[in-house]
């Protein structure tokens, strides 16, 4: 049995090549004829849609599972033993990120301490989209020190109590 997402162009390509003929069974299933044993191929998408199947979803190129279908592979990816035995299965980086693209990116990164969430960002992506006064308060004390009082002035209030109060002037 083979188990793919979708008959491509290239299996379509090998079968001719081994001299093989695609018998349709319906419903995403073929069968090869012509080989030295019997081979049933299964369309994961088209097996999926024929037979409503959410669980099979996560396994091929289809729109996100429901919540039933994301919970199970949850459950599943929460198992240490198989955890283990499905992270070695071929394409399961693919279901994961399949996973958690269903999920607000607000509640992926709530997995996540703060510094292990911009691990590897260059200090410009670190920054991005802060207003500059926000960006002046992640800036090191000694550099907040060497800050003028003119400079401060301009500032709103909160953000110099909050520089104040760091630096202790």
């Amino acid at each position: 049995m083979l188990l793919v997402p979708t008959r491509t162009r290239s299996l379509d390509a090998d079968a001719t090549d081994l001299g093989l003929g695609w018998d349709d069974l319906g419903d995403g299933y073929w069968r090869l004829r012509g080989g030295a044993f019997a081979l049933i191929v299964v369309e994961i998408e088209a097996v999926a849609a024929a037979e409503n199947d959410d669980l099979l979803r996560l396994f091929g190129h289809d729109e996100a599972p429901t919540l039933a279908a994301r919970r199970w592979l949850a459950q599943q990816v929460g198992a240490e033993e198989i955890a283990m035995a499905m992270h070695d299965l071929e394409g399961f980086d693919e279901v994961v990120r399949k996973l958690l693209s269903t999920l607000p990116p607000e509640q992926v990164l709530s997995a996540f301490p703060p510094e292990q969430r911009v691990a590897g960002l260059p200090p410009e992506q670190r920054m991005a989209g802060l207003p500059p006064e926000q960006v002046l308060l992640a800036l090191p004390d000694d550099v907040l020190r060497a800050l003028s009082d003119s400079y401060l002035d301009t500032l709103s209030a909160e953000t110099r109590a909050a520089i104040r109060a760091r630096v202790g002037r």
